[in-house]
Parts: structure tokens; sequence; C-alpha cells
């Protein structure tokens, strides 16, 4: 008998920043996904950490430039 296995799914949502902006294309260890921007998709943990990780990078690289462009 074989055991269906289930993937634990979690909601993204990546806006759109221009009209012809409609994908992310994302890869972890060999598995690939384009995730369409605009509408909440769920997607594997996996995936959902990498992009969460690249969100959070990104605020804090935008903080850092902010901190130092009104020191100068």
């Amino acid at each position: 008998m074989k055991s269906k296995t289930t993937t634990l799914t979690y909601p993204v949502f990546i806006p759109k920043l221009h009209k012809n902006d409609d994908s992310l294309f994302v890869a972890v260890n060999g598995k690939r996904m384009l995730i369409k921007k605009g509408e909440t998709v769920q997607v594997p943990r996996e995936f959902y950490e990498v992009i969460e990780n690249s969100r959070r990078q990104s605020l804090e690289a935008e903080q850092y430039i902010l901190s130092n462009v009104n020191e100068g």
C-alpha cells in the first residue's frame, strides 16, 4: 500500500512592478517554479523560505541605504 505524502504549502503574494511583470522564477536545490505575480498563490515550504529571505534582505538593504544617505 502506497502512503500519500502531503506537501505543506504557504501563501505568497508578489506584487507586480509594471504591466508586463507577470511571474518570478525561483529555483531551490534543482527544483524550479514560475510564481505568478499580482495574486496570492500557494507554494511549497522551501520556495516560501527563499522568497521570504529575499524579501527580508531587500528590506534590510533599503534600510541600510537610507540610513547612510541621511548621514551624508
